[in-house]
């Protein structure tokens, strides 16, 4: 993906980290945007379009990140502990 005018070129391994690092979900399911020279239609958008339209074109109202990864930032979820439901059967005689 690049500008037509050749004036910014899309690191494809910069592209390559956002999509392993976090999901994206377009938050429509139809229709097109144009943004800087950028066009995304909506209902076909790959994971990398999607990511450079969050991502570098700031269209978050628009898309979604889903995270995958953890960072330190994140607050960590609760657990909690399974009880095994398994009860001692030994009888003493």
């Amino acid at each position: 993906m690049c500008d037509c005018n050749g004036k910014k070129v899309v690191d494809l391994s910069h592209l390559k980290i956002y999509t392993v690092m976090a999901e994206y979900k377009a938050k429509l399911s139809s229709g097109t945007c144009y943004r800087n020279g950028f066009k995304i239609k909506w209902a076909t958008a790959t994971q990398e379009e999607l990511a450079y339209a969050y991502e570098d074109l700031g269209m978050t109202t628009l898309v979604e990140k889903l995270s995958t990864t953890k960072t330190k930032d994140e607050p960590k979820k609760a657990t909690k502990k399974k009880k095994s439901g398994k009860e001692s059967s030994d009888s003493k005689e």
